[in-house]
């Protein structure tokens, strides 16, 4: 066989695995004191309203996710907390959907099999540095898109949510 011929193979082989993406799943975190923008979560759960600022979301147990959104077409690392921990500190694990709703109103039903087959990260940083509303921040619902589901794409992508400011069930 001819080197000619094995060279488009070689180079194709290398260039798929340059652009692949980067991904990586929840990985817990230790993260160092840092300033946020003002901002709050307010989770209405069965145990009755409770708020939280960035700092105190990550004080519940930091993740770090590794991925590109639907506006990066480059991977960032986001921090933050995971939904499912969220829901099932306030006694909403087992309802059927929740409703978050951002600063500006904007709402959306999220289901259930939703943060139940996705690593839902509530993230409050971005590439190390406090997300800000100018980053879809300060408190963002990411996906890990750069998995081989794309989270980006179809209707997950509808429940990508920032300036993230309530958490209730919505049955």
């Amino acid at each position: 066989m001819s080197k000619f011929k094995i060279l488009p193979v070689v180079v194709s082989a290398m260039a798929g695995a340059v652009a692949a993406p980067v991904f990586a799943g929840p990985q817990p975190v230790s993260l160092s004191p840092i300033t946020h923008a003002p901002a709050e979560l307010v989770i209405a759960g069965r145990d009755g309203e409770h708020s939280y600022s960035p700092a105190s979301l990550e004080a519940l147990g930091a993740q770090r996710m590794v991925t590109i959104t639907p506006w990066r077409e480059e991977a960032a690392t986001f921090e933050g907390v995971l939904l499912t921990d969220l829901l099932d500190a306030h006694g909403l694990s087992d309802v059927d959907a929740i409703r978050v709703t951002a600063e500006n109103d904007y709402a959306v039903v999220i289901p259930a099999d939703v943060w139940r087959n996705w690593d839902v990260l509530v993230a409050t940083r971005v590439n190390g540095r406090p997300h800000s509303r100018r980053e879809r921040g300060p408190i963002q619902f990411v996906f890990p898109m750069s998995d081989d589901r794309a989270a980006g794409t179809g209707e997950v992508v509808n429940h990508w949510v920032w300036m993230a400011a309530r958490i209730e069930a919505a049955n």
